[in-house]
């Protein structure tokens, strides 16, 4: 079964970018010197949520996905140029961007090629930004507690962060990795909402009848709509200068 991008913006709806994920957009920014006259391309970027932070630096902040409602939606934020192609493809001249940025979007397709394409858009010195998640997350997160076959599916799908690192010294890159720790709070009927949207894309991978069964026990548990529940997202982060 394949993702449906298209389902999956309605599903982002539920799923605006966070403070936390500005700042880290921010904080790419800022290490890759970006100011006027500089490129910077959030690939596989979605809504334009972290590119839009990029925009008062005075860079081109462009956004690269292959979601037609995605591009849309980050076309409409001031500032923000989308574009609709692949993370294996991009559509972009070769060593013009002093920034290449992946916010949990390198499991989407080929990974190694995604890499190799952003490395191919940096001019000598840009950074390559990949955002991620590992194997310890996937199977500890608070989606798999409700829908267990949620940890295979990501073990799976998500490349290791050692092995995307690892790739990334191989390609004449200067490596440095580390992990954040985020919180976030929902209130049980929002995110019970959202899971039933599909806000995430591996719940698109899942059967009816799990979703279903898992929503059932969420609201067991949880049963009133108002009650704030506490989610903790493990990021590991990998930042590459060519």
């Amino acid at each position: 079964m394949r993702v449906d991008l298209e389902d999956l913006a309605a599903g982002y709806e539920h799923r605006p970018t966070s403070a936390s994920g500005v700042a880290r957009a921010r904080r790419a920014a800022v290490s890759a010197e970006l100011g006027p006259g500089r490129v910077a391309i959030d690939i596989g970027g979605g809504r334009g949520g972290h590119a839009a932070a990029w925009v008062d630096t005075g860079a081109v902040a462009l956004v690269v996905d292959p979601s037609a409602a995605m591009t849309s939606e980050a076309a409409g934020k001031p500032g923000v140029v989308a574009i609709r192609a692949t993370a294996q493809d991009l559509p972009i001249k070769t060593g013009i961007a002093s920034l290449a940025y992946f916010h949990l979007s390198i499991h989407y397709g080929d990974w190694r090629l995604a890499v190799d394409e952003a490395l191919r858009v940096l001019h000598p010195g840009g950074e390559c930004w990949i955002w991620t998640m590992g194997e310890d997350h996937h199977r500890a997160s608070f989606l798999t507690r409700w829908f267990p076959s949620v940890g295979d599916i990501d073990a799976a799908r998500f490349p290791p962060p050692q092995d995307v690192a690892a790739y990334l010294g191989q390609r004449g890159t200067v490596v440095t990795t580390g992990r954040e720790v985020e919180h976030r709070e929902m209130s049980a009927g929002s995110w019970r909402s959202a899971a039933k949207a599909r806000f995430v894309s591996t719940l698109q991978l899942i059967s009816k009848d799990e979703l279903r069964s898992g929503l059932i026990a969420f609201d067991d548990t949880h049963p009133d709509p108002g009650e704030i529940v506490d989610y903790v997202l493990t990021f590991d982060w990998i930042r590459a200068r060519r």
